[in-house]
């Protein structure tokens, strides 16, 4: 799969400093073809088969003397309860979690569900290698795939009343926005500048959208707002990546990803209000000092915030090997952790059944899963404490050492790398470079 379209889907773990990259540019037909439905392949999986490296034999010992097991064992199994257990001994899925997709090849990305919560879009290469547009309802196994076009699709946005997608397409040679039925069919361009345009979000009105636009000149990622009615009437907000606008009709507040202009650069959890289109009272709501807080979204009532943590980020283009899902209170407290193993776990979303449904490759490849939102466990100290203590551990796992029986929160000698400063969309083969 290539590195431009994994990049530009959301799965960007770093800063977005000036020398970002931007997406590569590539010219293909600008063409459309009404959806077609197609049954998805793969049988279901449960949480306790997709984990499927599970050791059968540290298993069994788990009720006599789990805390005496090796970590590097103890680290890739599960207990026999149906739960995995990580290295801070706390649990993530069993009878909680729930497997939403079933993509056999390629991977299901960046979903979005629906007001009701009967049916969510994502992006998928499950049938060939660009990326599609698909629905599906939540609890069905038949996929109705929305676009047909030879370009990359991505990061669909349902609009509130459920009638339309906005999503983000290179179809004529840049990355643009576009609207179409929810059922499919040929769609309305909305942008056409000559910057990049990505990830569109909905305002509770219908109307407007909040998007990222990467700024030509400045080479900075800046979010703006289109009227859909009105294409013509853009207004800047501020700068920043990834919007996305709250439920709550009586507030206009925007939710986005912002790096540090120092320091580590890592990317944290901001909040902005829109007054007459001005935005006003940046206010940060969530970061960490050795990891990126990024891709939030909001609770549907508008009141929490769920994001993903990547701990010690990398300097590469490539997704990170571990990442994980977190909840906050929407003035900065209570976070707890819905996700601590060692999974790769992106891109989560807030459904009105209570679940956030996330991307994870915990059965082997990228696929939607979801999980009760009051299904987490808070947190010992805070999000630097966590990914600290699993990189501490993971470290002293791989090393061959054991955990004590009498050290319940599996802390182990330190030995983390430094913070890592990956650039946004960061240079990889088929990227532009971005300077």
């Amino acid at each position: 799969m290539a590195a431009l379209a994994l990049a530009v889907v959301g799965a960007v773990v770093g800063c977005a400093g000036p020398g970002s990259a931007v997406p590569g540019r590539k010219t293909v037909s600008a063409s459309a073809t009404p959806a077609e439905t197609r049954a998805a392949s793969g049988t279901p999986n449960s949480g306790d088969e997709a984990n499927s490296t599970w050791d059968s034999e540290t298993a069994a010992l788990s009720d006599t003397g789990w805390d005496t097991i090796p970590l590097s064992r103890r680290y890739a199994a599960g207990r026999n309860d149906g739960t995995i257990t990580n290295e801070n001994s706390l649990t993530d899925g069993g009878g909680n979690l729930a497997q939403i997709s079933f993509a056999t090849e390629g991977g299901d990305y960046a979903p979005d569900v629906d007001k009701t919560g009967t049916f969510l879009v994502y992006a998928s290469t499950q049938h060939r290698p660009t990326f599609d547009i698909y629905r599906k309802s939540v609890d069905g196994r038949t996929v109705t795939q929305l676009t047909t076009d030879p370009s990359d699709d991505l990061m669909p946005s349902i609009a509130p009343d459920g009638s339309k997608v906005a999503f983000a397409s290179n179809r004529n040679g840049n990355w643009d926005l576009y609207i179409m039925p929810i059922g499919g069919g040929a769609p309305t361009q909305l942008t056409a500048d000559t910057d990049d345009e990505v990830q569109p979000t909905w305002a509770p009105d219908g109307r407007r959208v909040a998007f990222s636009r990467k700024n030509g000149r400045t080479n900075t990622w800046e979010i703006w707002i289109v009227d859909t009615q009105n294409p013509g009437l853009r207004s800047f907000v501020c700068e920043g990546f990834l919007p996305r606008w709250s439920p709550e009709e009586k507030k206009d507040v925007l939710l986005f990803q912002r790096a540090r202009q120092r320091g580590s650069r890592l990317y944290g959890v901001w909040t902005i209000e829109l007054v007459q289109g001005e935005g006003l009272s940046p206010t940060e709501i969530v970061s960490a000092k050795n990891a990126a807080v990024l891709q939030p979204g909001w609770s549907p009532s508008g009141d929490k915030i769920v994001f993903t943590t990547v701990v010690n980020p990398g300097g590469d283009s490539e997704w990170p090997t571990q990442s994980d899902i977190w909840i906050i209170n929407a003035d900065g407290t209570r976070r707890i952790g819905l996700t601590n193993g060692r999974f790769r776990n992106m891109q989560p979303t807030w459904g009105a059944d209570g679940r956030v449904y996330f991307v994870s490759n915990r059965g082997g490849i990228e696929n939607i899963w979801s999980m009760a939102a009051d299904g987490g466990q808070k947190a010992a100290d805070s999000v630097e404490f966590a990914a600290e203590t699993r990189k501490r551990t993971r470290d002293f796992a791989e090393s061959g050492g054991v955990v004590p029986a009498n050290n319940a929160a599996g802390r182990a000698p330190s030995g983390a790398s430094a913070d890592g400063t990956p650039d946004l969309l960061r240079s990889a083969p088929d990227f532009d470079g971005g300077n």
